[in-house]
């Protein structure tokens, strides 16, 4: 089985920003033999094109624009990893999903989430359901919490 190289990701993540490999080796402080073949290894693993190369510049293919987007998210997560095992804080958001029964008063559930409503580090996503659905979300870990008048 082949594995996600963390190397690879950051050559190709640099590539994909300067568009060029000669500017990206430089960046990388590495030779563009050396980037050129860390891109085609990645290539293989992935099973898929990430570049389509026109005479010096390499445009993102669709894959290669997916790929992006998780290498950014690795990497965010990644950092966010070493800031909090380092100082033991995070500046990452964290979602709350609650779900609420449609007959529970509207005030009640206000009243009730009001102390999380304006918090920088909460994403709140409220879902409106009956008793068995909410419960059923919460069973398949769709759901944090549920409110309920029973």
């Amino acid at each position: 089985m082949n594995e996600l190289n963390y190397h690879h990701l950051r050559y190709f993540r640099e590539v994909a920003r300067e568009g060029n490999l000669t500017r990206a080796a430089r960046r990388l402080n590495v030779s563009q033999s050396a980037l050129s073949s860390q891109i085609r290894n990645l290539e293989e693993v992935l099973g898929e094109p990430l570049f389509s190369r026109e005479h010096k510049s390499m445009t993102l293919t669709e894959a290669g624009k997916i790929a992006l987007e998780y290498a950014d998210t690795i990497f965010t997560v990644g950092s966010e990893m070493m800031d909090t095992l380092r100082h033991g804080v995070t500046g990452r958001r964290r979602v709350l999903r609650v779900g609420a029964m449609a007959t529970l008063s509207r005030n009640f559930q206000l009243e009730f989430l009001r102390p999380i409503l304006n918090r920088d580090d909460v994403d709140l996503v409220i879902r409106s359901g009956s008793l068995r659905d909410l419960l059923d979300q919460m069973g398949a870990h769709h759901l944090d919490l549920a409110l309920t008048n029973t």
